[in-house]
């Protein structure tokens, strides 16, 4: 569950469809597939590194509502890791005590870290607030702390404990966007080290267009008005993805659209039968797992709008744009690398939320198939499963040949 073991999965299965012996190793396994491999853990030590780190992230009080993840308590992971006797070992997501700090270090193979978010480089926080010091670029220092930040700067322990189990440890980066390529250069913690921005592969074959009417009949939605949507994980309770930018927008969408032509559909929450906002009807769709079910969900909308504070390289965009869903955003983190302004979408001014506004009438008012097949074509392009595993597959090359 999440974007991130969404995000590995695929690119698993991308390897393997390419003909690369590739293995997925797991914490907990829930399939039956053979090239997963679940390593299982002891419940009581599982719940004695909760319970530590839920002590010691407690020291700090932040306003920074973003996972903080520790890493600090022994797994044995590296050890397991180390008996497969791989050739390389990529890493995705590896926080909630998938592996040590210390542990990376121990692992025998060349280590490839395709960057999630921000923690590789960072404290214990996954991203930043938008008006935070950049600490990563500077070195975590007293001088530098947020002003929103009291307590216990658990961030900076964290981030001077990976400096000193790292400083001789040499791991290659993968990140899937521009920005978050450039935040690893820039960052202090991983100087030296080869970064190589690849995006990540999706089925295009899987996420494509489908008849609008059809599906929205599946989903008892209006057939006769623009339906923009709203998707993320845990959608209006998560306040970096934006849901309470996007409320702000609609109390100016008023000065663009009219109600009576447009209605907003989320995906990814319940809420409330005949819910409005600003006039706007809003239509829940609650949490949809099945992935023929969910493309379905994204052929529904005229356009999608995903106003986050900060991503990397969210699936929502990605999926959406590969079904021609044109896509509405703030000008932030990995956006640009899947909208491009005013020719598949609208990125909006930094959370800014009569921009947003203007961009969903923008995008809305200019919709057409062919702004659809220019979306579906742009984004195939990009995440092509086989180009994606080819570009791994050189890196892999060209950093083990200078080893």
């Amino acid at each position: 569950m999440g974007g991130a073991a969404v995000g590995a999965k695929r690119l698993h299965l991308a390897m393997k469809s390419c003909g690369v012996d590739s293995r997925l190793l797991v914490v907990n396994k829930t399939t039956d597939d053979e090239h997963v491999i679940g390593m299982g853990r002891n419940r009581l030590s599982n719940s004695f590194r909760c319970r530590f780190n839920e002590k010691v992230s407690g020291l700090l009080t932040s306003e920074n509502p973003v996972v903080r993840s520790l890493g600090v308590l022994p797994t044995g992971t590296h050890k397991v890791i180390n008996s497969l006797g791989a050739d390389i070992v990529q890493m995705h997501w590896i926080n909630a005590d998938t592996i040590s700090i210390s542990e990376i270090p121990k692992i025998d193979a060349p280590v490839f870290w395709k960057l999630p978010d921000m923690w590789a480089f960072s404290g214990a926080e996954h991203y930043n607030l938008p008006d935070d010091p950049e600490r990563y670029i500077e070195g975590y220092t007293s001088d530098n702390r947020p002003a929103h930040e009291s307590g216990v700067d658990v961030n900076k322990f964290i981030w001077k404990y990976k400096k000193s189990r790292w400083k001789n440890t040499d791991f290659s980066i993968v990140g899937p966007s521009s920005w978050i390529s450039e935040c690893a250069r820039k960052s202090s913690l991983l100087s030296g080290r080869s970064v190589k921005h690849i995006l990540n592969p999706l089925d295009t074959d899987l996420y494509r267009p489908l008849d609008k009417d059809a599906v929205r009949r599946e989903f008892n939605l209006p057939l006769n008005k623009k339906l923009v949507l709203f998707a993320a994980m845990h959608a209006t309770s998560d306040k970096r993805k934006g849901f309470s930018y996007l409320k702000m927008a609609l109390g100016y969408l008023g000065d663009y659209l009219s109600p009576d032509d447009v209605d907003f559909v989320v995906l990814g929450a319940a809420g409330p039968e005949n819910d409005k906002s600003s006039g706007f009807n809003l239509h829940y769709l609650g949490i949809i797992r099945d992935e023929e079910q969910l493309v379905r969900a994204y052929n529904i909308a005229d356009i999608l709008v995903f106003p986050s504070t900060m991503d990397n390289l969210p699936n929502i965009i990605k999926e959406a744009t590969c079904c021609g869903i044109p896509c509405v955003g703030f000008d932030v983190g990995g956006m640009p690398d899947m909208i491009s302004h005013k020719e598949t979408g609208y990125l909006a001014d930094a959370y800014d939320a009569q921009d947003l506004a203007r961009g969903i009438a923008w995008t809305i008012e200019r919709g057409s198939p062919e702004m659809m097949e220019r979306v579906r074509d742009g984004a195939q392009c990009k995440h092509n499963q086989a180009s994606v595993v080819n570009n791994y597959i050189e890196y892999y090359e060209d950093c083990l040949e200078s080893i």
